[in-house]
């Protein structure tokens, strides 16, 4: 690697064993795996996952998980009506 820099970082024994175990498994090492969030991060222009502090974005992505689900099985919408009445027979 040409023009190569140094990065260090500290982090608990636990933590590296367990990441270190992770990436093993999929046969990276652990600076491999470390280049690769890197290079991901630049494609992505920022954190290559999504960040979430608060439960809105839970029920947003539990909400976006059911209608994806919906849509990829071809389930047809309800209506406010047509819901509120499946309710009420229950």
């Amino acid at each position: 690697m040409a023009n190569a820099s140094l990065v260090q970082v500290k982090v608990d024994s636990q933590t590296k064993t367990e990441v270190t175990n992770i990436y093993e498994s999929l046969g990276l090492d652990l600076p491999t795996a470390i280049r690769i969030f890197f290079k991901k991060s630049i494609a992505v222009g920022g954190l290559p996952f999504e960040l979430r502090n608060d439960t809105r974005s839970e029920r947003w992505n539990i909400y976006k998980e059911a209608r994806d689900s919906i849509q990829k099985n071809n389930v047809p919408e309800m209506s406010l009506d047509e819901i509120n009445a499946e309710i009420s027979a229950l």
